[in-house]
């Protein structure tokens, strides 16, 4: 009998903000100490909140205050590396929209 497997794509399981840092904290506890892991868990928020930009206009105004109440909270690299993220993937969907050839 053969195993069927499924397409995993952890994007369809990042749906808030808190989902986000988790994700990162998790994966920065979980590292062996070359930061591989960690590098991975940013580049898969990093297509996570460019993906849910583009169907949800206030998800960037959630993860905003999602990175507040982290710093707030004593979590400050954390948020910063939220708001880094965050800012990153504004200017990816800002080139997008002049860049893109329109007819």
């Amino acid at each position: 009998m053969s195993e069927k497997f499924s397409r995993f794509d952890v994007k369809d399981y990042l749906k808030t903000p808190v989902d986000l840092s988790e994700y990162i904290k998790g994966c920065e506890i979980e590292d062996s100490g070359d930061g591989q892991l960690n590098r991975v868990a940013l580049r898969d928020v990093m297509q996570t909140i460019r993906a849910r930009m583009e169907s949800d206009s206030n998800f960037a105004q959630a993860i905003r205050i999602e990175a507040a109440t982290l710093i707030y909270n004593g979590e400050i690299e954390l948020g910063r590396r939220l708001l880094k993220l965050l800012q990153e993937a504004l200017r990816h969907q800002t080139a997008r929209r002049f860049f893109t050839y329109r007819p």
